[in-house]
């Protein structure tokens, strides 16, 4: 984090500026000042083409965050908690409180995917159109006046105009273009919710329409490098990242009908012992770690609360001489880095979890326990999940959970 405004600023929406921001301002800067204006308005000097890159570089980064403010203040009229804005290297992202988000635009045509949990498609509809009006509203103004300035000094801030409004004009296109991480999704997710009252065939609908985006992207983009040149490359990789995350969200798709009617309590492995936190590594593996033929460990402490976990490989992988006198801690993994899980969520709902917050490598189960802090009951890895989804029947069927758990 390089700089930070206070959350008066830009209608209490807290801003964060990266140090990778600079770097795209540099590229941008170099494109333009060497490249794009001496070859659009020649016959300048090396200071005014340096001056145009700069400008074009600023007004860039100017038409991003408006968009985001944009996108933050739709997220405030539905009831969207704001997190902030954060100016990085790809540009500008909005960042929505985790438990209400439908996704957050990193000001590219991209954004995260929906989370589980998210049920408001006409909210992430109406936060995308706040976005993509600013972008479209300011490309045409800014192609207009460089289409209209007029020959000599003027020449080349209209030349600098009119790449930032074509650039403006050409992420609007691209993030109108239906797929699971664009506006144009969010958009016709919410229409077919608002039709059909079936949030489920909107995602369907969302991940085909972006399979028959990524293609016909692929396939122009061939098309453009055989008749053009390499600059067709670029529609190619757009497709390809459209075709890849609308398959993925199919097989998101498949997996949530296949794990209907299955709970994360019907597939846990139960929890082994749990390691106090101030014991030595030596006395951890001797005295409940390796009798316990467990893998994943909850450590807690004197008081009891639950720290976080620990893993069999990290205890075993401290030296030997050292094991004496490194205590548990010192390879545990703090609980904010886990995967959580209550027994009562549905397997479905919770198995993203496991690859936003991997550091554990499966999903901790936890549940309140007497004194009313949280205890580890279980644990859910890729194997419990893998062999539930063996086990369902075709169609999504509710299936019968006995038996997918085991223990270590």
């Amino acid at each position: 984090m390089f700089a930070k405004t206070g959350p008066r600023d830009t209608a209490h929406t807290p801003i964060t500026v990266r140090p990778g921001l600079f770097v795209s301002v540099t590229i941008v800067t170099v494109v333009l000042a060497a490249f794009t204006l001496p070859a659009t308005a020649p016959d300048r000097p090396g200071f005014a083409y340096f001056s145009g890159g700069v400008i074009g570089a600023g007004l860039l980064v100017v038409l991003l965050l408006a968009a985001d403010l944009a996108r933050a203040a739709a997220a405030r009229r539905a009831g969207i908690k704001v997190v902030g804005i954060t100016l990085g290297a790809f540009g500008s992202r909005l960042v929505l409180a985790p438990a209400q988000r439908g996704g957050a635009s990193d000001g590219l045509g991209a954004s995260e995917p929906l989370t589980p949990g998210t049920d408001d498609p006409a909210a992430d509809a109406a936060i995308a159109r706040a976005g993509l009006t600013v972008t479209a509203l300011v490309g045409v103004v800014l192609v207009a006046a460089g289409a209209l300035a007029p020959a000599g000094t003027l020449k080349l801030l209209g030349e600098v105009a009119l790449w930032v409004g074509t650039f403006a004009l050409l992420i609007t296109v691209v993030d109108l273009l239906p797929a699971p991480r664009s506006a144009g999704g969010r958009i016709l997710a919410a229409r077919v919710v608002r039709r059909t009252g079936d949030k489920a065939a909107a995602a369907a609908a969302v991940a085909r329409a972006g399979v028959i985006t990524g293609w016909t992207l692929i396939a122009l983009g061939v098309v453009a490098v055989l008749l053009i040149g390499l600059v067709g490359l670029w529609a190619v990789l757009l497709g390809w990242l459209a075709l890849g995350s609308s398959r993925v969200a199919q097989a998101q798709q498949k997996a949530t009908t296949a794990l209907s009617g299955v709970f994360v309590r019907d597939v846990m492995v139960p929890a082994p012992p749990a390691l106090q936190a101030w014991k030595t590594v030596g006395s951890a593996l001797e005295e409940t770690a390796i009798p316990s033929g467990g893998s994943v460990f909850a450590v807690r402490d004197f008081a009891g609360p639950l720290l976080g976990v620990v893993l069999l490989r990290d205890l075993a992988a401290v030296p030997a001489d050292d094991r004496g006198l490194a205590r548990v801690t010192r390879v545990a993994i703090p609980l904010d880095r886990v995967a959580v899980a209550r027994p009562d969520e549905p397997l479905a709902s919770v198995t993203s979890r496991l690859a936003q917050r991997p550091a554990a490598g499966v999903i901790v189960v936890v549940e309140s326990g007497p004194d009313g802090g949280q205890e580890m009951v279980g644990t859910v890895g890729p194997g419990e999940i893998a062999r539930a989804l063996e086990a369902s029947p075709p169609h999504g069927r509710v299936v019968s959970p006995v038996g997918f758990g085991r223990r270590r």
